[in-house]
């Protein structure tokens, strides 16, 4: 076999070498980068299904404030069930005079 073949044949060895080498890190990369693609693929999942809580939770919550009467509307209601117990009894009053 001429010297210039061996050469030949042997650098197609050593770069066929490096690209196995290339390749394999290539597949490593790839298998990790799969993992995490996943990982944060199940994360976001997560994380939405959290907001959707949170946003049934806020919006029940608003619901639930526009219904509880403040304490000054508290007050205000007091005074007029006092108010009409008191009409009440001036009715009765009169009724029983």
């Amino acid at each position: 076999m001429p010297a210039e073949l061996k050469d030949t044949l042997e650098r197609l060895l050593s770069k066929t070498a490096i690209l196995f080498e290339k390749y394999n890190l290539l597949l490593s990369q790839n298998s990790q980068m799969t993992e995490q693609l996943e990982d944060q693929s199940r994360e976001l999942a997560r994380l939405k299904e959290q907001v959707r809580v949170l946003k049934a939770e806020n919006e029940y919550l608003q619901v639930a404030r526009s219904v509880t009467p403040d304490g000054e509307k508290i007050a205000q209601y007091r005074q007029m069930v006092s108010k009409m117990v008191r009409d009440i009894d001036r009715c009765i009053n009169q009724l029983n005079a």
